[in-house]
């Protein structure tokens, strides 16, 4: 009877350790996407009658990840602007809209998402779609009381360390780990259950 439940306290501490990783792993992408206070990098950018601070939160960008920024018009604002911005690969375009970029890694142009700046007058905040590491433009088309105007800001995407291959391997097999205890668990309960009607 006490190794069934201590199998059952077993399986729950590794249920609840399973969770808690799920919830710390949704937390960081989600704070992926949102900008901090301070930006990494901050582009002044002039284009035609218009100037912008580009505020990127993350440089380099890592790839794989979005890449929080905010635009906000340099001087007084009058008049509304709308913006498209856009991730470029840096390389040679392809058929079917791909970029084949430095070595083998192709990738795609990728349409990204903005929202007003409650912060910001006139200004913009979002996540660029980083998808493979190499060079990147922010590409950001901009529609003013003055015009449209077309801007790009140089991006550089890396990626993460790789984890050793003993540590995938052990976390790769957590759900076996798991599995094994279950059935250990049930074996000797039933191994108790034959004793006692012995």
């Amino acid at each position: 009877m006490k190794t069934g439940r201590i199998g059952q306290q077993l399986l729950l501490a590794l249920g609840v350790f399973a969770l808690i990783f799920l919830l710390a792993e949704i937390g960081a992408s989600v704070a992926a996407t949102r900008h901090g206070n301070t930006p990494a990098r901050v582009e002044h950018i002039t284009t035609g009658p218009y100037r912008f601070a580009v505020s990127l939160y993350d440089d380099p960008a890592r790839a794989g990840f979005a890449l929080p920024f905010v635009i906000a018009p340099q001087g007084p604002v009058h008049g509304t602007f709308r913006y498209q911005v856009s991730s470029v690969p840096v390389g040679t375009f392809m058929p079917e809209g791909k970029v084949q970029m430095d070595g083998d890694r192709v990738a795609t142009i990728v349409n990204d998402s903005v929202s007003p700046d409650p912060q910001v007058p006139g200004g913009v905040q979002g996540a660029a779609e980083i998808t493979v590491q190499g060079a990147w433009k922010l590409h950001v088309v901009v529609d003013g009381p003055d015009g449209q105007q077309a801007f790009d800001v140089a991006i550089t995407a890396t990626t993460l360390p790789p984890i050793p291959i003993w540590l995938g391997w052990l976390i790769g097999f957590i759900p076996v780990y798991g599995i094994g205890v279950f059935l250990l668990i049930q074996m000797r309960r039933k191994s108790q259950s034959v004793q006692m009607s012995a």
